[in-house]
């Protein structure tokens, strides 16, 4: 019984959610049956999540597979929940919960109607099995399937809103995204062509034996890859969806659009680029040097256009394509330290950005405001609000005890290690201009005379889920413990260190 349970884990994480979503329409107008379904399906997945984790813990990396169909790899499609695809449903099941409970009684008034509201729920438990889906798959061609359908929840998502500017932005977002899937697609194609092979593991196996009779399409691949996943993640300057898309999305979408969605993009560029071409082929294509070029350059513009918005969530919105600079500045150093502080910097900025978006959200929900320039006094009318705010930002600045100093610091050690010199110097300085975007907001709200009276913490809920992820941003810098052991073991299956 027990053997058949972890054998079918993996499918569950990820069939649990796409089933709940595809019911949820049926409860169309009992809203409250349905915010208690998504709630459910979401503190189920953690609990999975956290067995699986522990599994994969206590097996020393040894992965769990399932072969869908019972057809095994390379007929079949498989589904392999290693270290890396433990750490992400644990990062996606954790952050989605509190995500989910700041919607409750609070998405009708924003999104407007019960059905609506439904909707709402639907593509975000279908992004929630594709983020999932994307954890667990060893399938080139199921990555693409998994890419779309979060990129297309993603896009329902920003229009939720009942706002012109929130259509455009979803518009704006689809085109552009539609553009970096066909290069995923083409990039997979690419891979099949020379490899005749889908499944991840068989196609590595072949690109290593034959990559030297075919470098110009492999570099067409990596390319076309790079680009597509580029303008999936957010990548300078592949970006200009973002800042529109955040700004105009409910709080709770532009949370789990920057928290979760861009990193599910990320996690599956990583597999690509390490479990199929290889440590040795990306160092051989100078894909390492790209890669840690592009994230530098993400890092110091992404941070400099933060610094320039007075728009609260344009803000938020610049600083996560800053954010997303560290991961391909890591992605690039390709070594263990380096590694290790990339998957902990993506699961310390999920935490860290889902508050954060989720307190600007309650914010402007309590006050109308949208601009930093306005929300003088706001710290001691909105106590808790604010205090989670803060400690977000202390994390994103990478302030020792936080949980971005954990990602930051091994980042800076990998660096080094690698011989870089400019790269160390880069991730100090993102942090200093973290600094500049960050800590303004926090003294306007505390320490600027009040210019009105209305604004309050928001109920319950709203301040239970801001609260958890908090507490996470703390915990996680305090007692990096299992996150940081699977985002080490990871780094090392990553680079088939033996």
């Amino acid at each position: 019984m027990t053997a058949t349970i972890i054998s079918n884990l993996p499918v569950f994480v990820v069939i649990a959610p796409l089933f709940v979503a595809f019911v949820l329409s049926t409860f169309a107008r009992r809203i409250r049956l349905v915010e208690s379904l998504v709630i459910a399906v979401l503190a189920l997945g953690v609990l999975g999540a956290g067995y699986l984790a522990s599994l994969v813990l206590m097996q020393n990396g040894i992965p769990i597979t399932y072969s869908m169909g019972g057809w095994p790899a390379p007929w079949g499609i498989e589904l392999v929940a290693g270290s890396l695809s433990a750490f992400f449903l644990l990062l996606v099941s954790g952050v989605s919960l509190p995500v989910a409970l700041f919607t409750v009684a609070n998405m009708t008034h924003e999104v407007g109607g019960s059905v609506r509201t439904t909707r709402f729920y639907v593509l975000y438990l279908l992004l929630a099995g594709a983020l999932a889906g994307m954890a667990v798959t060893n399938d080139l061609f199921n990555v693409f399937v998994l890419v779309e359908v979060a990129t297309l929840s993603c896009c329902g998502l920003v229009s939720a809103c009942k706002h012109p500017r929130a259509a455009e932005a979803a518009f704006n977002y689809l085109i552009l995204a539609t553009l970096g899937s066909a290069l995923i697609l083409g990039g997979i194609g690419f891979l099949y062509i020379i490899t005749g092979h889908l499944n991840m593991g068989f196609a590595s196996m072949e690109l290593c034996r034959i990559w030297q009779d075919y470098p110009h399409v492999v570099w067409i691949a990596g390319g076309f890859l790079l680009v597509g996943f580029g303008v999936k993640s957010a990548l300078f300057p592949l970006h200009v969806w973002l800042p529109d898309a955040h700004s105009t999305a409910p709080s709770p979408a532009s949370a789990i659009l920057s928290g979760l969605a861009v990193k599910g993009y990320m996690i599956c560029f990583i597999k690509v680029l390490y479990n199929v071409f290889g440590a040795t082929l990306i160092q051989e294509f100078a894909l390492d040097r790209i890669l840690s070029l592009l994230g530098m350059v993400a890092i110091i513009a992404g941070s400099l256009f933060a610094v320039a918005q007075d728009e609260l969530k344009r803000r938020l919105a610049f600083s996560t394509v800053a954010q997303v600079g560290y991961v391909f500045l890591g992605l690039g150093q390709v070594n263990v330290c380096s590694l290790t502080g990339t998957l902990f910097h993506i699961a310390s900025h999920a935490v860290i950005k889902s508050g954060l978006f989720l307190a600007a959200g309650a914010i402007i929900a309590a006050t109308g405001k949208t601009r930093i320039s306005e929300m003088a006094g706001i710290g001691g009318r909105m106590p808790i609000t604010m205090a989670a705010f803060t400690i977000g930002s202390l994390g994103m600045v990478g302030i020792p005890l936080f949980s971005g100093f954990i990602g930051k610091w091994h980042l800076l050690s990998g660096s080094l290690t690698a011989g870089s010199t400019l790269a160390p110097l880069v991730i100090v300085i993102g942090s200093v201009l973290a600094a500049a975007y960050l800590f303004p907001i926090i003294r306007t709200a505390y320490f600027e005379q009040a210019q009105a009276t209305d604004g309050q913490d928001p109920g319950a809920p709203q301040r239970i889920a801001l609260i958890l992820l908090a507490a996470g941003v703390v915990i996680l810098g305090v007692a990096p413990g299992p996150f940081l052991e699977l985002a080490s073991r990871a780094a090392v299956e990553l680079l088939a260190i033996k």
